[in-house]
């Protein structure tokens, strides 16, 4: 068996160079990498854990009113992705205020389409003990793009809401339907088109959009990526008026990172009460094993961690301040453990 003396001295080490890492005004000043945790559970809700184990380590991210390309503030989030994308990574972000104030780390997946057999040019890793084949970076629904983007709770208040799938999805999801409905007249100031699933039923998450930053990567992995418009022909007539309705909020939408666009932050239904408990579902990894779930180019949290999130986004606008996504590759994350050691081994 190999020895993991060597990791387990790496991580001793940056654990003790992040808790020297000083409360920070303007540009980041430490490597992502120092947030990297010493495991990432794969079978339960890790927020809480996670959480305490970053607390312990630093006193803030130092990633709140950054000094802003334009003069004004920004604020971020850290993603920290394995390069296996197989594997999970973690979303660091801090609350200012309010009861729930403080950092917060959780896991989160930003994984593209697998597939089980070999595809040309698609990268291959393993999700537990299966192999699997990622879809690159550099195609539609590919792994998520590392750089920067611009975060917005896709709230109907500030947003056109509209469902993809056919009508009939919506059978018995009322409920749903009306917590995208905006109750003032009027029209908002942006558009987006979001999936049912991406609204569990027992949690008020939303979903986030991510923007491509444009103005915002120097200096992170997400320089020099090459970005065009890449916007395929509507294949329906309702297709052919979501697209007319997003360019009339944003003219430069179908503008990303090799073409890549409509990219979010969001979470499932997996942890639903009804799917856990509905015989079809028995058996499903996804219920066992949050690395298993499919994200599609996009980023997947668990419910929880995404209400803490949307409290981030929301406080952060509520001090004028832009809300951003460092999304940061790193293979530190490929060599942890799902669990925990044995009690009384050293981590």
């Amino acid at each position: 068996m190999l020895s993991t003396a060597p990791l387990k001295l790496f991580l001793t080490c940056f654990f003790l160079f992040t808790a020297a890492v000083p409360a920070l005004a303007g540009q980041r000043e430490f490597e992502p990498e120092t947030l990297v945790p010493s495991y990432i559970p794969a079978g339960r809700p890790a927020q809480a854990e996670l959480t305490a184990g970053l607390r312990a380590r630093v006193k803030t991210l130092g990633l709140n009113a950054l000094p802003g390309l334009k003069g004004g503030k920004a604020s971020k989030a850290l993603l920290l992705l394995p390069k296996d994308r197989g594997g999970a990574g973690v979303i660091n972000f801090e609350i200012e205020g309010g009861k729930r104030a403080g950092l917060y780390q959780c896991e989160a997946l930003g994984r593209g389409l697998t597939s089980s057999e070999p595809k040309p040019r698609w990268p291959g890793g393993f999700i537990g003990g299966s192999a699997v084949y990622y879809a690159p970076k550099e195609v539609s629904d590919g792994a998520t793009v590392p750089g920067v983007y611009d975060l917005r709770n896709i709230s109907p208040e500030r947003y056109e809401i509209v469902f993809l799938g056919k009508p009939e999805d919506l059978k018995g999801e009322e409920a749903v339907v009306a917590r995208t409905k905006n109750k003032k007249s009027g029209k908002r100031p942006f558009f987006s088109a979001v999936w049912k699933h991406w609204y569990p039923k027992s949690s008020a998450a939303l979903p986030v959009d991510m923007i491509w930053a444009e103005d915002s990567q120097a200096g992170t992995q997400g320089e020099g990526v090459p970005v065009f418009e890449q916007r395929s022909a509507p294949k329906t007539p309702e297709e052919a008026e979501r697209q007319k309705k997003q360019l009339s909020h944003a003219p430069r939408y179908y503008f990303g990172p090799y073409g890549r666009s409509g990219f979010a932050v969001h979470t499932d239904r997996w942890e639903e009460p009804e799917r856990t408990g509905e015989a079809k579902y028995a058996g499903r990894p996804e219920l066992t094993d949050f690395r298993y779930r499919d994200t599609n180019g996009c980023v997947k949290l668990r419910p929880a961690c995404l209400e803490l999130l949307n409290e981030f986004i929301s406080g952060q606008e509520k001090l004028g301040r832009r809300v951003q996504l460092e999304v940061f590759e790193t293979p530190l994350l490929d060599k942890l453990p799902v669990e925990p050691p044995p009690a009384g081994q050293v981590q």
